[in-house]
């Protein structure tokens, strides 16, 4: 006889992206179905930061400042999925290593699963470090939802 699945709290990264949109509306059905709170995590890249304030005169903290505002927006959008629902649910901005803040986020919380898209915003650069998705499929020791690119017929 297997034991019953318990899914009590979900961690949703999200980067603004189509991908993790998508993600995030799996994960609230699967909030619903469960009766689980979801996390959304945005994480602004430190790298990121560094490589903006190169390339800008305003330096590194106000780089993170308006990724972190960016990021914000981001989870706004995806909260309101579950605020249509009356699903609990809480939004987070962090700034670090995108891969290590998810799964260190995941351990923290104590979440029973992770949704995340496919792809995300990285583009190229995905290539060149690997995906952000690929590696928390590898670091974290719980289930990980990878939601494949939002159907193209317009329906959710």
């Amino acid at each position: 006889m297997t034991a019953a699945i318990r899914i009590a709290r979900i961690l949703v990264p999200v980067d603004g992206s189509e991908y993790s949109r998508y993600a995030a509306q799996h994960a609230v059905r699967i909030g619903q179905a469960y009766g689980a709170q979801v996390v959304f995590l945005h994480v602004v890249d430190d790298q990121l930061v560094n490589q903006l304030a190169d390339l800008e005169a305003d330096g590194p903290e106000r780089a993170r400042e308006r990724l972190a505002a960016q990021g914000a927006v981001y989870l706004r959008d995806v909260a309101q999925l579950a605020e249509q629902c009356g699903l609990a649910h809480r939004e987070q901005v962090a700034a670090g290593d995108p891969c290590a803040v998810i799964s260190d986020t995941a351990a923290q919380l104590g979440v029973d699963l992770v949704v995340m898209g496919k792809i995300g915003r990285r583009g190229t650069r995905r290539i060149l470090v690997g995906s952000i998705t690929r590696r928390v499929i590898e670091s974290v020791d719980l289930p990980v939802l990878v939601v494949s690119a939002p159907p193209t017929d317009g329906a959710p």
